[in-house]
């Protein structure tokens, strides 16, 4: 994808930057103030927020050694759910002061045939959707764009919006590079998103005051939800909303409140990571 402003990413992670998830601290103070009474998120040591079990083997390593990390959501054919995911990630990563440095941007496995009239009425409806959440509007009004494998390298991490995605996705990692830890590196970073889901509780994620993690807009939306909070963490493939339905207004409130649970928690999942003996940098240097 040409127009996206990222470099290539090194194959080396031999840099501190990079690894999986940080302890709990490594978190700068000045962006995300540490509450006492918070309970730490999961680590490869510690017990994850997802009740049923787990979920530690599909936690992806984050690299910071370039002092941002760029976050690529895919969904079938750039149109909806990623630009929503997209613009709900920014807006919590812009809240909780890491905007510049968490960087999204997404793409489909294919790029969808050209507008119609259907086509403008439903990108209507979506603007209007997105202006309530406070979304910018270049978020679903760039051309479409498409998946292609050097996005590995451009992309620190990349997220499927359904397990249907996610297969196709990986498919392709092992059919372009063979068993060994080339394919091993590929194949950690592309995620399914909902998998984050299960990173933080609810407690976290509706918290008020200093130690919100959310604007309180999408933090009412959470709990406004349909089926409350578990409903929302539940959600494995991530619906896409039919707008022109008779029960389209609840179809979108329930992929909002889906996508505000997933794309929280990935920011906190992101700055959790930053590890606490990055060198300080000074762009002025």
């Amino acid at each position: 994808m040409a127009s996206t402003q990222c470099n290539r990413r090194p194959l080396a992670s031999s840099s501190p930057a990079c690894g999986r998830k940080a302890p709990r601290g490594s978190v700068r103070a000045a962006a995300l103030p540490v509450d006492p009474d918070d309970q730490p998120g999961p680590s490869t040591s510690s017990t994850l927020a997802n009740p049923t079990g787990s979920l530690a083997h599909l936690w992806p390593s984050v690299c910071w050694s370039r002092y941002h990390v760029q976050v690529l959501f895919v969904d079938r054919t750039d149109t909806v759910r990623a630009r929503l995911a997209a613009g709900l990630f920014e807006r919590c990563a812009e809240w909780n002061g890491y905007g510049r440095v968490l960087c999204p941007w997404t793409c489909g496995l294919a790029v969808g045939a050209p507008m119609s009239i259907e086509a403008v009425s439903k990108l209507t409806a979506l603007m209007s959707g997105a202006d309530a959440l406070e979304i910018l509007p270049r978020y679903f009004t760039r051309p479409a764009e498409a998946f292609e494998l050097p996005d590995l390298d451009r992309y620190d991490l990349v997220m499927a919006l359904d397990s249907g995605i996610l297969a196709e996705l990986r498919m392709a990692v092992m059919a372009e590079y063979g068993p060994g830890a080339e394919r091993d590196y590929y194949l950690q970073k592309v995620c399914l998103l909902t998998t984050f889901s299960h990173y933080e509780s609810e407690s976290v994620l509706t918290r008020k005051g200093g130690f919100a993690l959310l604007p309180s807009k999408l933090s009412a939306l959470l709990k406004a939800n349909k089926g409350g909070f578990k409903a929302s963490q539940d959600v494995v493939d991530v619906p896409s909303p039919d707008l022109s339905g008779p029960d389209g207004a609840a179809q979108w409130a329930a992929t909002v409140a889906a996508l505000i649970t997933a794309t929280a928690s990935l920011v906190k999942y992101c700055i959790d990571a930053y590890p606490e003996n990055m060198p300080h940098w000074d762009p002025v240097d």
